[in-house]
């Protein structure tokens, strides 16, 4: 009988103990998951986070572009029209007093504009290591675009302000002396004048010059459309990604 009673009792003890363990299992499952959880909640925050924040970037990159595109293009059509006026001069169509004038109201012929990328997003992304929750794809156009396209875009406005700048400081003073002050029409062409003047923009180099500036501006015109390609294949990327995640609605780029 007292064998019975305390094989009843060890097995009312070692249910208690079990019950008491696997209350304790769950309560720390649950801590755990709930923890997860929270995280999860947390990452999914920060993720939607930084895609609106890349959108916003790839949009004030969408205003820099076209507005560097606007300016090619204006250069583009000054440079053409300035060498048209130059070959004029030159085969003796135009009178230097109306080659004068005409370098006078084409003005600058181009304002060097160039494009930087805004990649405080990218760099917040790589440094915290966020940049692993998009999808490979999106990574690896993100790492392209902000690091190889980057590259290209730093060494290109490198030379388009070194051709630019030779030009005015060498090639074409007159856009030099026109910054300093604003100028009647009449000290303009006292400018053209001068006897070295003359001579400077009858000489040869004067068009030579100006035919390596406009190369300088089409071949500047090629590589912003190719980063204008490659942020308009980033953008759809992300936003694809995006409306995923719930994100954003899923929307297209009114080109």
């Amino acid at each position: 009988m007292k064998t019975h009673l305390k094989t009843r009792s060890s097995n009312q003890l070692g249910l208690l103990y079990f019950l008491d363990f696997l209350v304790v299992f769950l309560g720390i499952s649950v801590s755990f998951w709930m923890n997860e959880w929270n995280s999860d909640r947390k990452n999914d925050r920060l993720h939607r986070m930084d895609i609106h924040a890349l959108l916003v970037d790839f949009d004030h990159d969408y205003q820099s572009l076209n507005r560097v595109h606007d300016h090619i293009l204006e250069g583009d059509a000054k440079a053409l029209r300035l060498l048209e006026v130059i070959q004029s001069q030159r085969e003796g169509t135009l009178a230097y007093g109306a080659f004068a004038d005409s370098i006078i109201s084409i003005g600058y012929v181009y304002n060097y504009s160039t494009f930087f990328m805004v990649d405080a997003t990218y760099k917040s992304l790589v440094n915290s290591g966020r940049i692993q929750s998009f999808p490979v794809e999106v990574n690896m156009k993100l790492r392209d675009y902000y690091e190889a396209a980057a590259k290209q875009v730093d060494d290109n406005n490198h030379l388009v302000d070194g051709v630019a700048m030779n030009y005015y400081n060498e090639a074409h003073p007159f856009l030099n002396y026109m910054a300093i002050d604003t100028h009647s029409i009449e000290k303009n062409r006292m400018f053209f004048n001068d006897e070295v003047i003359r001579q400077h923009y009858s000489d040869l180099q004067f068009y030579i010059r100006t035919l390596a500036l406009k190369d300088r501006i089409k071949l500047h015109l090629r590589q912003v459309d190719v980063y204008m390609a490659k942020l308009n294949q980033l953008d759809s990327l992300v936003r694809s990604h995006a409306s995923l995640e719930g994100a954003i609605e899923t929307t297209t780029r009114q080109e």
